[in-house]
């Protein structure tokens, strides 16, 4: 009779576990955003079944590499998504399909787990996440009682099916994102495209008018990229143009938006920037690039930019297309009266090695 009993008492509490599944499930299989999944992913497993310690661990490559700008800048994700390496991640699990549970040696996964966590943390679950068949997270959750997840004495069989159903969500949301990333950024560069462009100053010059808010747009131009084209080939054009827009978002990011305009032209906007702030910006970028020409090949390309500006404060404009065209003005001015000095240092290369 008390086998009996005790038998009944388990499958209760096995209907309760799976009952916190199913509403964990629940929440997450409408969510359209990776940093809303995360979020709630984590937090609901925090909630239902009272772990301290749960976080995503992602791979920092394709296909989930237009994810990293967007999470690692939401702040409310800090130590619940972590990028890490593909190896390191197989050095957890192996070959395993299947949840792995540590308790010893814990020091052999400093790497998957946040660096807040790894001095409290002495037993962790870990999940790997797939989409298509190929490895591309691992879902954690770990203790500072190191009987929480013993490998001798827990089963993982939910914690399994958990997983199942988080890998599908997440190639579900990695796909609307996707699509989402590639209808609003340049494929070549990864900048917001032009039609961002427009859209944010738009918004960003009505509030401007509203609050007297400043708004600065920047539009910076790639010197003799023509004649480097011409002389070196599109890869090496393509190269030119990843190496400033790495370097030119490295510079707004924080600031601002940086956006590929169209060819080889960029623009960055400030908003509350003053028009001297801004122009600021553009100089240190195109000390930078003066100073660090790019390596292709065997070759050391020298870059150099012009730029202009105009901004709400110091010009007025009547619309955002008329302070962008008064951006690009200043811009080509600005190209004329230095097109015998600082190209010269490119064109001269460029003819050295024709």
């Amino acid at each position: 009779m008390h086998d009996i009993q005790q038998l009944i008492e388990n499958v209760r509490q096995n209907e309760q576990i799976a009952l916190k599944f199913f509403e964990i499930e629940r929440c997450i299989l409408s969510i359209g955003r990776c940093d809303q999944f995360v979020s709630t992913l984590t937090r609901e497993v925090q909630k239902h079944f009272n772990v301290p310690y749960v976080w995503v661990n992602l791979i920092n490559e394709a296909p989930l590499s237009h994810l990293i700008e967007n999470l690692e800048k939401t702040t409310d994700l800090r130590d619940r998504v972590l990028f890490t390496r593909r190896s390191a991640m197989i050095d957890m699990i192996k070959s395993s399909n299947k949840t792995v549970l540590v308790n010893e040696n814990i020091q052999s996964c400093r790497e998957i787990i946040p660096s807040s966590y790894r001095d409290i943390i002495s037993s962790v679950a870990i999940s790997p996440l797939t989409i298509d068949g190929a490895l591309v997270g691992l879902f954690c959750q770990g203790d500072s009682n190191v009987d929480r997840y013993n490998p001798e004495t827990k089963d993982t069989f939910l914690l399994d099916q958990l997983a199942i159903k988080i890998s599908i969500c997440l190639s579900n949301v990695t796909a609307r994102e996707k699509l989402e990333y590639l209808a609003t950024r340049d494929s070549l560069t990864g900048l917001l495209n032009r039609r961002q462009l427009e859209l944010m100053l738009e918004r960003e010059f009505t509030r401007s008018k509203q609050t007297g808010r400043d708004l600065t747009a920047i539009f910076i131009d790639c010197d003799a990229f023509k004649a480097i084209n011409d002389t070196l080939g599109h890869n090496c054009g393509d190269e030119v143009l990843e190496y400033i827009a790495r370097r030119l978002l490295k510079y707004v990011q924080k600031q601002g938006l940086a956006f590929r305009f169209a060819g080889d032209e960029f623009v960055f906007v400030l908003p509350g920037k003053s028009l001297e702030h801004s122009l600021q910006v553009a100089e240190t970028l195109h000390n930078y690039l003066q100073s660090n020409p790019l390596r292709y090949k065997t070759n050391l390309v020298p870059i150099t930019v012009s730029y202009g500006g105009a901004s709400m404060n110091a010009d007025t404009p009547g619309s955002y297309k008329q302070l962008l065209r008064l951006a690009d003005e200043r811009l080509y001015s600005y190209k004329n009266n230095k097109k015998r000095s600082v190209p010269t240092k490119v064109l001269k290369f460029l003819n050295k090695i024709r």
